[in-house]
């Protein structure tokens, strides 16, 4: 999408919500808390401004507006739930709800209603393109650039249509939320639990849009997540954030995206997904889904084992991928087997691949630990795996052995370095298993 050529109007966004005194975004939390006293089921948009006009001083429409998404169905309009709706169901409010909500602004889609003006799906363009035209710096965000003044200067730039207005308003109003949700000492946000819940947000809102769609592939999907600038919106590391973010998107399409909702089991006051959740349902959600549910209570805990799933998930590629990238360096890419480092350009750039001794998988269950791990080029990397190159222990001195009678390398000492701490355990393991020794 080109961002720069929307109608980037502020809207409603001058007007005050009225945060109050509440800590962080707690006023949002508890409306959202209000619109969906019955559960994850759609709420007309009529009968949610008039929640939030009970709890909020200032206007209603600035949550409906800029941070629920809203959705015409048979000529009336809704709010419907989504994973920023379930994390405020989901418990107390707290920093990761704030940086939650705050993502749902600068992702900038909030669906249509009746009578919405064309710009007003995506009503804050200027939002988002602050934090990735001046915010973002290609691998974190510059907080210092966060200010009411930098702000106002980016808005002034064309970034924003305001009119007669001052853009001032806009910009401290903005600040405010920024400071208000912690995100000003915001850095490597791909190791935080809120940020599967921002990408299943992200996610959540690109499907009810049909810009993506639950038939495409994990891959297909990581592509257009990165194109959409997400590692900029939520201040992740590119080099660890693409690792993460997969397995997070392979967790979604198995719940069946947006259908996760619909299939939550109200047990004893909690909520938990369904054990046998179908995969891969199509399309946005319909109204019908929710209508079709028995009213249900509030519930006063639900726990988020799905996104927390994810969470862990993405969290083992990210240590993978440090684990493996530190192991290599240490090494400067000397393969373990034959003590070469692979030139791959004529830069003299080289090499390896990291691979555990013991697997990690099933049923090895090997530990996924940097002492379980060596560098390899990739002909013995694989060699290794098939056991045609193994490592002899030696009683701790250990040194590589060829099954494939390979005089090179057979009887060379295994470089070890101090700093490694490798464990000459998992060598043994698997001379053991190939059957090289007893």
């Amino acid at each position: 999408m080109d961002w720069k050529a929307l109608e980037s109007r502020p809207g409603s966004f001058s007007k005050n919500f009225g945060w109050g005194d509440a800590p962080g975004l707690g006023l949002l939390h508890r409306v959202i808390n209000a619109v969906f006293s019955d559960g994850l089921m759609p709420v007309p948009r009529d009968a949610a401004r008039k929640i939030i006009a009970q709890h909020a001083d200032g206007d209603p429409l600035v949550p409906l507006n800029f941070f629920l998404y809203n959705q015409v169905v048979e000529g009336e309009s809704y709010i419907i739930p989504d994973q920023l709706v379930l994390e405020a169901l989901a418990g107390e409010h707290d920093q990761s709800f704030d940086r939650l909500a705050m993502c749902a602004l600068n992702f900038s889609r909030v669906g249509t209603w009746d009578r919405a003006r064309p710009f007003q799906s995506h009503p804050a363009p200027w939002a988002r393109r602050f934090v990735v035209e001046e915010v973002w710096n290609g691998h974190q965000w510059d907080v210092s650039k966060i200010t009411s003044d930098k702000i106002e200067e980016f808005f002034s730039s064309g970034a924003m249509i305001y009119s007669a207005a001052s853009p001032r308003k806009f910009a401290t109003n903005l600040h405010y939320l920024y400071q208000q949700s912690s995100l000003l000492g915001l850095t490597g946000s791909e190791r935080e639990d809120w940020w599967s819940s921002a990408l299943f947000l992200f996610l959540d809102r690109c499907i009810f849009e049909r810009e993506i769609s639950l038939e495409m592939s994990a891959q297909e999907i990581l592509t257009f997540v990165e194109a959409e600038d997400f590692w900029a919106l939520t201040a992740a590391d590119p080099a660890l954030a693409y690792y993460a973010a997969f397995s997070v998107i392979e967790e979604y399409l198995d719940l069946g995206g947006p259908a996760r909702l619909d299939d939550m089991e109200w047990n004893g006051g909690t909520v938990e997904a369904a054990s046998n959740t179908s995969p891969r349902r199509t399309g946005s959600p319909r109204l019908s889904s929710h209508r079709d549910i028995t009213k249900r209570k509030k519930p006063t805990d639900l726990t988020l084992t799905v996104v927390q799933r994810a969470y862990a998930q993405a969290q083992q590629q990210v240590r993978n991928r440090l684990h493996a990238e530190w192991v290599k360096n240490l090494y400067d890419n000397r393969c373990a087997i034959c003590g070469i480092a692979l030139k791959v350009d004529p830069t003299g750039k080289t090499y390896s691949e990291a691979g555990h001794v013991k697997p990690v998988g099933d049923p090895f269950k090997g530990p996924d630990h940097l002492k379980n791990i060596l560098p390899f080029c990739p002909n013995h990397h694989k060699a290794f795996d098939q056991g045609g190159v193994w490592i002899h222990p030696n009683e701790g001195n250990p040194i590589v052995r060829s099954a494939t009678g390979d005089t090179e390398i057979n009887g060379r000492k295994l470089e070890i370095l101090a700093e490694h701490g490798f464990g000459v355990e998992y060598a043994e393991w698997h001379a053991k298993y190939f059957r090289h020794i007893q």
